[in-house]
């Protein structure tokens, strides 16, 4: 079965990046897109539309004080130019009887038959995209395909669907940020091509085994997944998937002229969102001493946080949450990008590395075991 094959081997196979052209592979390796430009871009645009600024704007200094500020005549500040429509018209391109799909399954498939089951898969998911965002200009647009990676990849990550708003803005950054490129400016129309579906076919490996695994409810998948995730987006990206998913979160305050409340733009995919978790937790090191007297207990270390909802604070600094049924995910703050495995009524991290949960396994030497009171 394909999907066994997906679970015993892409994750820690050769496929971080299987370009079906020697230049799409270049370009995304050598080129990839400069997530701070990215980034203002994104905050440029919601300070002259008076939207809510998105999580990724309070790290930079020239929009302190943005979301909170009441007049509504603010102006952004210096950042990627916008980009012109001659130039936009750069990132698209004729469509033309590419293989790129078909390499990018004979890559990956070890015969005929998985070969052409992977093709139909990628190929289903490309459909798919293309229907979905057709009517926003995203077909047979390179940054379209940008837009849906990134978008993906953090929706695998966190467990969340961007909302449609967030997409929008971040395809409009993402087409002014490429359209200043030279490198795409010049490409072919083939090696965009490639490169569009490079991109696609990228994020349809992560989503299928994050899909999957949700409708059957079996964490190991959602976590090859989320392996999958990270490994795509540091790679093309040169990013971690938190700092994605960063780039489709509104901040939680409200930004003056918005006409929302201040809500998360993320709205949570109801399979990922699990009660039961809301508590302080209080944190021990198991350590096991053996020799002539064998001992084992649990030491203080003076770590501990309180979560509420889908948010937790700690003296580090306060984030959010997400959660499966076998484990919790941190991001932002004290504990940003920790994962911990979900065992009785305590979240556990293990001891070598803290953002692998290796849910399902018991608690050994050197843990951290937060258990909530």
């Amino acid at each position: 079965m394909i999907r066994h094959h997906i679970l015993s081997a892409w994750a820690f196979a050769a496929i971080l990046l299987v370009a079906p052209a020697t230049k799409a592979q270049q370009w995304l390796v050598n080129n990839a897109i400069n997530n701070q430009i990215v980034e203002t871009a994104i905050c440029d645009g919601a300070l002259r539309k008076h939207e809510r600024l998105p999580d990724i704007c309070a790290k930079y200094p020239r929009y302190a004080g943005a979301a909170t500020q009441s007049a509504p005549d603010a102006q952004p500040q210096p950042g990627a130019k916008p980009a012109t429509a001659s130039t936009v018209a750069a990132l698209r391109f004729t469509p033309t009887s590419s293989n790129a799909l078909q390499t990018f399954a004979n890559n990956l498939g070890k015969n005929p038959e998985e070969r052409q089951q992977l093709l139909q898969v990628i190929t289903a998911t490309k459909a798919s995209f293309e229907q979905r965002y057709a009517a926003k200009g995203w077909k047979n647009n390179v940054a379209g395909a940008y837009a849906f990676f990134i978008g993906t990849m953090a929706m695998v990550w966190s467990g969340n669907e961007p909302d449609a708003d967030a997409q929008g803005r971040l395809f409009d950054a993402l087409a002014t940020t490429l359209a200043q490129s030279p490198d795409l400016a010049s490409a072919s129309n083939a090696d965009k091509a490639a490169l569009y579906d490079t991109l696609i076919a990228s994020a349809s490996l992560p989503l299928l085994l994050f899909v999957d695994g949700t409708q059957q409810k079996n964490n190991a998948e959602i976590q090859q997944a989320r392996t999958l995730a990270t490994e795509y987006s540091r790679k093309i990206m040169h990013s971690e998937p938190q700092a994605l998913v960063g780039m489709l979160r509104a901040d939680t305050g409200k930004h003056a002229g918005a006409s929302g409340g201040g809500e998360p733009v993320m709205q949570t995919a109801a399979p990922m969102t699990v009660q039961g978790l809301d508590g302080r937790y209080d944190c021990q090191m198991l350590s096991v001493r053996a020799g002539a007297s064998f001992s084992v207990e649990y030491r203080p270390i003076g770590l501990w946080f309180s979560i509420v909802g889908n948010s937790y604070s700690a003296n580090g600094g306060d984030g959010r949450i997400d959660a499966t049924t076998g484990d919790v995910g941190f991001h932002g703050g004290a504990y940003n990008g920790w994962r911990g495995a979900r065992i009785n009524n305590a979240i556990v991290f293990r001891k070598d590395n803290h953002s692998n949960p290796q849910a399902g396994e018991g608690i050994r030497n050197g843990d951290i075991r937060c258990g909530r009171h």
